[in-house]
Formats: structure tokens, C-alpha cells, sequence
């Protein structure tokens, strides 16, 4: 599925999350915290494409990487005692990276499985623990992930879901060419399910 299919779905999962779980305290109540909360969804309904370096997420991320790495370099290079003074913080940043390059083996595989959803679930708790980040947002992030697992779950490729124990990809009955009209079809009636859900759930 393409990127902006992804983030229609993740969205509607979103949105259905909201709508469906609002007894579970990681729910937004507030405005501020609702936008806060969809900008994790639609993070997450990009997350496990962060594999591929030509994906919309994988570009910004491979190059925002070498930046902060060449940076780095040149910081070890030529002012050492600065990288002394932000040593905990970079330990941080380290800490939030490795994870990713340790899941990330080629597209559709790691990022595209049951574990990698476990793995992220138990990493937001770590997170939440260390540094008091909101359940919601953590949670927020995991409906986008499972979003973007299920809109490529229909389409023709399929994912791995139980990599690494098998490498076989799975597809729903029904499916669809990524890129297809009938993909663009889903992702329209979606935007209008989505338009007309808000709307009449504000008016």
C-alpha cells in the first residue's frame, strides 16, 4: 500500500480506536492530547516501511541519520569535549536508535510481523517507565503500526507475520495491486467514511 493509503488507514484506526476503546485510559480527552495522539497514529501508520530508504519514512530517516552521524564524526574529530558534555544524552539517543537498526533486515520482514509489534510494545513501556511518555501516545503509535500491518496484509505480497519463525507471506481473501485503483478506490471511501463520521459526530 502506498504511504498515504497507509496513513488513511491509520487514521480510520484511529478514529475507530477512539471510538470503540474509550473506557481505556491511554484515550485523549483533551484537544491538544487528540492531536498529539493521531500525529503518533500516523507516525506509526509509516513505522514499519522505516526498512526502506526510497519509502516517504525511510528517505527522511536514512538521511536524517547519516547527518546526525557525520556530525558526530566530525564532533569526535575535532572537539572532542563537546561530545563529553551531551555523553548522557547521546547514550539516550543511542538507547531509541538500536532497536530500530537491530529490527530493520530488508522490507516486509521484521517491521512487517507479530513480533515487531510485541517488541514495540514492550520498548513503549520501557519508555514510558524511563522517561513518563503518555500511554496514549505510546498506544497511539501501536494502532498506527497495526494499521499499516493490515493494509499491506491486503494487498497482494502479503506480510511475513510470523517472521523470523517463518518467512512465508500471508494475504487476506480478498486483495489488491499496491498502487491499483481499487487500493485508490479503498483509500477514497475511507477519506469519505472518515469526513463524514467527524462531521456528523461534531454537528
Amino acid at each position: 500500500m502506498m504511504a498515504s493509503g497507509h496513513q488513511v488507514v491509520g487514521f480510520t484506526f484511529g478514529v475507530g480506536a477512539m471510538t470503540l476503546l474509550p473506557t481505556f485510559e491511554w484515550i485523549p480527552e483533551q484537544p491538544l492530547q487528540t492531536v498529539l495522539f493521531f500525529v503518533f497514529v500516523l507516525f506509526g501508520s509509516l513505522l514499519p516501511d522505516i526498512d526502506t530508504p526510497t519509502s516517504t519514512l525511510g528517505h527522511k530517516f536514512w538521511r536524517g541519520l547519516m547527518t546526525v552521524f557525520t556530525i558526530a564524526f566530525l564532533c569526535y574529530l575535532f572537539v572532542p569535549d563537546y561530545l563529553d558534555t551531551y555523553r548522557e544524552q547521546l547514550k539516550v539517543f543511542v538507547m531509541l536508535l538500536l532497536p530500530i537498526l537491530i529490527m530493520i533486515r530488508g522490507h516486509r520482514k521484521m517491521t512487517h510481523s507479530v513480533l515487531f509489534i510485541c517488541l514495540l510494545i514492550g520498548y513503549g513501556i520501557i519508555l514510558e517507565q524511563a522517561f513518563a511518555i503518555p500511554r496514549m501516545y505510546i498506544g497511539g503509535l501501536i494502532i498506527g503500526v497495526v494499521s499499516h500491518l493490515f493494509g499491506d496484509y491486503i494487498t497482494r505480497k502479503g506480510i511475513p507475520l510470523a517472521y523470523p519463525f517463518s518467512k512465508k507471506h500471508l494475504q487476506f481473501i480478498i486483495t489488491f495491486r499496491t498502487g491499483s485503483n481499487s487500493e485508490r478506490l479503498l483509500v477514497y471511501s475511507l477519506l469519505l467514511w472518515n469526513v463524514w463520521f467527524l462531521t456528523s459526530s461534531i454537528f
